[in-house]
C-alpha cells in the first residue's frame, strides 16, 4: 500500500467531526508534509473531509451512503452540467440508487447494483467495481477516466460522466433536483383532504322542501350543485329577502390550493369547515379543521431521516426552552450555525411553546430574526420562547438564544391560530 494510500485509509477510520491536519497526519504516519497535503486535497474531493475557515478540517463523512431517487442518467448530466465519456447508449436508462463512493472500495461491494450511479473521484479500482456490477459512473472532480474503463463502459451502455465539481456539491445538486420532483408530487393539497358531507351544505333551491338542520356554524350553499358561498348558519333564515347576497361570503378553496394555504384561510376567518370547488365553481366538498392542522409525518432525506429527525436527536426540551449543541450538520461554510437551522430551531420552539398553551392549529405569519453575535461549531444555546400578547386570533412569539456570555439571536413571530371551541 502507497503512503497515499495509507493516509486516506487513516482519514476513512476517523469519526465524523475529528479534526484533521497536515502537521498531524505527518506525526502520526510518518510522511512528508506534501504527500499528507496531497492525500488531504484528494479526501476533500472524495467528500470525506471539509475544510471550514476558522474551524480546520474536519472528517464529514455523510450518514447517508446513497441517495435514494428515481432520475435518469440523462437528467443528471443535466443538472451537473457534465461531460459524458462513454456509454451514451444507456443515458435513457433510470437510475435505481446514487451512491457516494466515500467508503472503501470493498465496502461499496454491498451498496452497488445494476442501474445504479457511483459518484467517484480519481478511483479506478472503485469505477471497475462499478462496472463490474452494471453500475454508471460519475467522477467528481474534473478527472477522466481510463481508456479500458471507456471501452468496457461503451459495450455495457453504462454511462461515464465526468463533472469539474466536487463530490459534496454534485450530490447536493442531485439531491435538490430530487427534491424538486418530490415537491412537485408530494405537496399536499385541497383535492388531498376533500370529503363530501352533506351536513354542511345547503342547496338554495333543493333545501326549501326539506329540513336543514347545521352542522356547524357555518353552512356552505350551493344552488343545481354550483357553489354560491358560504354563510353564518344563523342567518340562513334571510336567504329569502331579496338582499340576501349581503349575508353570504366568497370563501373557498381550489382542488390545487395548498395546505398552507388552506390553514391560512380557516385561520384568519376562524373556520372549521372549507368548501372546495374545481375551475367550474361546482362544489366538490369541504376540507375539516381536524385534517388541515393535523400533525404530518416530515418528508425523508435520502437515508431515511428527516431534517426534524436530526435536529430532534441533538435537542433537550425544557419547558419553554430548547438546549441544542450546535453540530456540523447546522452550519455553513463559515462554521456557523446556518440560518436556514436556526429558522428550523425556531419553528421547533413555537410548537413546543403553542402546545404548552393548548394551541394545536396555527401558522406562522411573520418570522422576524435579528443575528446579534455569531453561533459557532459545538456551541451551547439555550433557545427560550414567550409569548407576549395573545388575541381571539393571533399571538406574538418572542424568542431568544442566549449562551454562557450573553444574547446571540432573537426572533419575533406573528401566528394566526384557530381558536378551540
Amino acid at each position: 500500500m502507497s503512503k497515499h494510500d495509507e493516509i486516506l485509509e487513516y482519514i476513512y477510520s476517523l469519526p465524523e467531526g475529528a479534526k484533521i491536519s497536515v502537521r498531524q497526519i505527518s506525526a502520526h504516519l510518518e510522511v512528508s508534509d506534501g504527500t499528507s497535503y496531497r492525500a488531504i486535497k484528494d479526501a476533500e474531493k472524495e467528500g470525506l473531509v471539509k475544510t471550514i475557515e476558522r474551524v480546520g478540517t474536519i472528517r464529514v463523512a455523510p450518514k447517508e451512503e446513497y441517495i435514494a431517487g428515481n432520475l435518469s442518467f440523462e437528467q443528471v448530466n443535466r443538472v451537473i452540467e457534465g461531460k459524458v465519456l462513454a456509454g451514451t447508449g444507456g443515458l435513457d436508462r433510470e437510475i435505481s440508487k446514487f451512491i457516494i463512493g466515500a467508503m472503501r472500495t470493498d465496502a461499496l461491494e454491498s451498496y452497488l447494483e445494476e442501474g445504479a450511479l457511483l459518484i467517484v473521484g480519481n478511483r479506478e479500482d472503485a469505477q471497475w467495481r462499478a462496472l463490474e456490477n452494471l453500475s454508471g459512473i460519475l467522477i467528481t472532480g474534473g478527472f477522466g477516466a481510463d481508456a479500458e474503463i471507456l471501452k468496457q463502459a461503451e459495450a455495457l451502455s453504462l454511462p461515464v460522466i465526468s463533472t469539474a465539481a466536487d463530490t459534496f456539491s454534485v450530490a447536493s445538486l442531485i439531491q435538490r433536483e430530487l427534491y424538486s420532483g418530490l415537491m412537485m408530487t408530494n405537496v399536499i393539497t385541497a383535492s388531498d383532504l376533500v370529503i363530501r358531507q352533506d351536513e354542511y351544505v345547503y342547496d338554495m333551491i333543493e333545501g326549501r322542501d326539506k329540513k336543514y338542520f347545521p352542522a356547524d356554524r357555518m353552512t356552505v350553499l350551493t344552488e343545481a350543485g354550483k357553489f354560491r358561498g358560504i354563510i353564518k348558519s344563523s342567518e340562513l333564515s334571510k336567504l329569502a329577502e331579496k338582499d340576501w347576497h349581503i349575508f353570504v361570503s366568497d370563501i373557498v378553496a381550489s382542488t390545487s390550493s395548498t395546505l398552507q394555504s388552506l390553514r391560512q384561510l380557516m385561520s384568519w376567518h376562524q373556520l372549521n369547515i372549507l368548501p372546495v370547488t374545481d375551475e367550474e365553481r361546482t362544489l366538490v366538498g369541504i376540507v375539516h379543521r381536524r385534517d388541515v392542522f393535523r400533525q404530518r409525518e416530515p418528508r425523508k432525506l435520502g437515508g431515511g431521516l428527516t431534517a426534524e429527525n436530526l435536529i430532534d436527536r441533538e435537542i433537550r426540551i425544557d419547558d419553554n426552552r430548547i438546549h441544542i449543541k450546535v453540530m456540523p450538520f447546522m452550519t455553513d461554510e463559515y462554521g456557523s450555525i446556518a440560518q436556514s437551522e436556526f429558522m428550523r430551531l425556531i419553528e421547533r420552539l413555537a410548537e413546543v411553546v403553542l402546545g404548552n398553551h393548548g394551541i394545536y392549529s396555527y401558522h406562522i405569519d411573520t418570522l422576524n430574526v435579528m443575528n446579534i453575535k455569531l453561533v459557532q461549531l459545538y456551541q451551547e444555546l439555550v433557545i427560550e420562547g414567550d409569548i407576549l400578547d395573545l388575541g381571539d386570533q393571533f399571538l406574538r412569539l418572542e424568542v431568544e438564544a442566549r449562551s454562557d456570555d450573553g444574547i446571540y439571536m432573537k426572533a419575533t413571530l406573528l401566528i394566526q391560530y384557530y381558536k378551540e371551541k
